[in-house]
């Protein structure tokens, strides 16, 4: 796969080797998004191209490849279970049965924005309410660039 927007992570696990990671087939990546029929952003698809089963930067959070379809489940009851009626969107990482999860929406582009869920309604958006979700990136890869520096520290 050629990448486009991540080559900083790609360029981080060649020059560090206290960083294991283990990434997904571009083969499997098309299984994926044709056993669940979703169209996946590429940004996304680079990530789990270099290491989709593996990671070493995005901390505690699951994310396990082979489980994304039932974390698409647990993220839409997690959403639903809150009143929220979302569009179209893709959980990439979920806590707690996605009582907090990461997601962006399917909709935005090809390096989509990045949201972070909590269902406990802790997150404040920039007028100072009480809201589920909020948008914490402004692009999956940036989202991705903030990973990488804190995994350098």
């Amino acid at each position: 796969m050629e990448l486009e927007y991540l080559n900083n992570l790609e360029n981080l696990y060649l020059s560090n080797k206290k960083l294991s990671r283990i990434g997904v087939s571009v083969i499997d990546i098309s299984t994926l998004e044709s056993s669940l029929n979703v169209k996946l952003p590429k940004a996304y698809k680079e990530f789990l191209h270099i290491a989709g089963k593996r990671d070493g930067i995005l901390g505690d959070w699951n994310r396990d490849f082979n489980d994304l379809d039932s974390t698409q489940e647990y993220a839409r009851e997690a959403f639903q279970g809150v009143g929220l009626n979302m569009k179209p969107f893709w959980c990439f990482a979920e806590y707690n049965d996605a009582d907090s999860s990461l997601f962006f929406f399917l909709d935005e582009g090809e390096n989509p924005p990045v949201y972070n869920f909590v269902a406990d309604k802790v997150i404040v958006d920039d007028n100072g309410d009480e809201v589920f979700y909020k948008k914490i990136h402004e692009s999956f890869s940036s989202f991705i660039e903030k990973k990488i520096n804190s995994a350098l520290k």
